[in-house]
């Protein structure tokens, strides 16, 4: 069984195409001296988390040979949360290009920044290239008014309108330290989510654990245009976290993604890749529809409405 659009050549996992929800890549200029670009564009918070860890790199050449090796037919590319307008426009200058270059692989998030002099045209700009969505975003980096700073609303105003999902960066509020870590108030989510209900939302890295609050009947409710990506899961949950989730919160509700190119296993592994991870979700117990929902059917259920260019 297969999700529309779905090609036969990468269906590696059970029958099953596999689409990665979240994915970061850059040009080769960054990655061979991220300090550098770090400086040039006064992106320090940026810095701290890609040089604190186990970060990987890949260009899109790279990530589409990465691809291929490991039987991955789709990725989402992921934006970041840029501490300044301009570099949230190189960075879908650059999502332009490579989704264009790619068009049957790459599907792309647009960069935003409230303080840019017109975020909605950059929206719009965004739509005209082919983005489907816009993530990811941590409004604390960009601004000391976090999700509070006005342009928000008019940001999401125009993606609940165009059926755009917001990726969210969240944190789990307890764990371990590491440098560069802001940690989330899930009861700010849960609020962001009851002043925005008809807006698509997918919260990075299991929520930040809140799907372990799913029980709540407050939350529960607010949850419900709300879908969590797995992205960075293995450094930060036990394997449990994929049968628990899919009871709290149902399998609907899960999208994969890795956060390549992330080391996710470092002790095991030098380069970054899908193999261990795709290992860990088909020894999780959970069925096989409930796999193939995990690994692409609520992807492209969310994307099937997006209003853009380009179509999966």
């Amino acid at each position: 069984m297969k999700s529309r659009g779905a090609s036969s050549s990468h269906d590696s996992h059970n029958g099953a195409s596999i689409w990665d929800c979240h994915v970061h890549c850059y040009p080769d200029e960054v990655a061979r001296n991220p300090a550098e670009f770090a400086r040039q564009n006064g992106e320090n918070h940026w810095l701290e988390l890609v040089t604190n860890g186990p970060q990987g790199w890949a260009d899109p050449e790279q990530l589409v040979a990465a691809m291929d090796r490991d039987g991955v037919e789709k990725v989402l590319l992921q934006a970041w949360y840029w501490q300044n307008p301009e570099t949230c426009r190189r960075q879908n200058e650059w999502h332009a290009d490579w989704i264009e270059r790619f068009p049957s692989r790459l599907m792309a998030c647009a960069a935003i920044h409230p303080e840019d002099p017109d975020p909605v045209e950059q929206l719009e700009g965004a739509r005209q290239w082919g983005a489907c969505g816009v993530g990811e975003c941590l409004p604390v980096i960009q601004s000391g008014q976090g999700w509070n700073h006005p342009a928000w609303r008019a940001i999401l105003e125009w993606t609940t309108q165009r059926g755009w999902p917001v990726c969210v960066h969240v944190t789990e509020p307890v764990g371990h330290a590491y440098p560069g870590r802001v940690e989330t108030c899930l009861m700010e989510m849960v609020r962001l989510f009851e002043n925005h209900p008809s807006q698509k939302w997918i919260c990075a890295h299991w929520g930040g654990g809140l799907p372990f609050h799913a029980l709540n009947k407050r939350v529960r409710k607010a949850l419900a245009n709300v879908w969590f990506d797995t992205a960075a899961g293995p450094l930060l949950y036990s394997p449990r976290i994929w049968h628990i989730a899919c009871e709290l919160i149902g399998a609907g509700k899960i999208l994969f993604g890795s956060d390549f190119p992330l080391r996710l296993y470092p002790s095991k592994e030098a380069q970054p890749g899908w193999k261990k991870i795709l290992h860990e979700l088909e020894n999780s117990g959970l069925t096989g529809q409930a796999q193939l929902a995990i690994l692409n059917e609520n992807l492209a259920a969310i994307l099937e409405g997006a209003d853009g260019k380009r179509t999966i």
